[in-house]
């Protein structure tokens, strides 16, 4: 998963007692209301690719493309991935459930594949989504294989969608993520990683393939030393420009496609990520997406 969006949101008790009272928080408030869950019955499915100029997991830069820009250039690299979602039923009139499963790669030959080919990382993430109103709650588990071995991992995000509620067409879609790495691979420390963040979105014009400006921004915060190599605290920032354009030619039996590109600025605190060829650099990537 493009990083991101890797490690979200301590030592392993504490992170998981932060993760079980957010949740439960979210998810069990309605406990008394069990019997009104309903199952439901419709599915979404989702593919992507992104050619991009890194590989960023949580501000490590993964094959060390340091101030290189382009999403060709010799430590670019590739991820594909799909998501099928299907909804679980509803709790009373207010609180919807979606269940996911998200398979992700990257896919390059910056190095010899430990998998095959030039499949460099499978993960393979599942999880719920409660949505009430503007406001939704994903807890998901992840299993990620690369290098020979395995890393895993917890995320919880709280997100608000607030579109049209400032100005039409716009929105600041604030987040925050608590990423938990409760299983580390190879010498990677375990830990928990908070990312708040907005991603202001507007779309310029009218028709079918008018595009969507999106102004991503988000700041990572270790609260563990060593979980990328170096101390907690501040880990890194980035901000970014996005345009997506729907490829509205395509006939809607073959789904809906979207074609986009954006450029990223990052900033990676050397006391926590030691091990980046640069602290300032920025990322390109290209992608396309389907959606059924």
């Amino acid at each position: 998963m493009l990083s991101s969006i890797k490690s979200l949101f301590s030592r392993r008790v504490r992170a998981a007692a932060v993760a079980v009272a957010l949740a439960s928080t979210a998810l069990t408030a309605g406990t008394a209301q069990a019997e009104e869950v309903r199952p439901g019955s419709a599915y979404s499915l989702s593919f992507g690719t992104d050619y991009t100029s890194h590989f960023i997991s949580y501000g490590a830069d993964v094959w060390g493309g340091g101030d290189q820009y382009s999403p060709f250039s010799a430590k670019s690299t590739a991820f594909t991935y799909g998501t099928l979602s299907a909804a679980l039923g509803k709790m009373g009139d207010d609180v919807s459930f979606t269940g996911f499963v998200n398979v992700w790669a990257d896919i390059n030959n910056n190095v010899e594949s430990g998998i095959g080919g030039s499949v460099q990382e499978i993960d393979v993430n599942v999880g719920v989504t409660a949505s009430f109103g503007a406001f939704s709650v994903t807890l998901a588990n992840g299993l990620w294989s690369y290098a020979g071995d395995e890393e895993k991992i917890a995320d919880l995000t709280v997100a608000y969608a607030d579109g049209d509620s400032i100005i039409k067409g716009f929105a600041l879609n604030p987040s925050v993520t608590l990423h938990y790495r409760y299983d580390g691979n190879g010498g990677q420390e375990t830990g928990l990683v908070i990312v708040p963040g907005i991603k202001p979105s507007i779309k310029v014009g009218e028709g079918v393939y008018a595009p969507t400006l999106a102004f991503p921004i988000a700041a990572g915060f270790f609260t563990e030393d060593g979980f990328q190599g170096g101390d907690s605290g501040f880990g890194f920032f980035n901000a970014g420009v996005a345009i997506s354009v729907p490829l509205a030619f395509v006939p809607p039996q073959f789904g809906t496609w979207t074609l986009s590109a954006s450029a990223t600025y990052w900033y990676t605190a050397q006391d926590q990520i030691p091990n980046n060829p640069e602290e300032n650099f920025i990322v390109t990537a290209l992608s396309l997406g389907l959606a059924f």
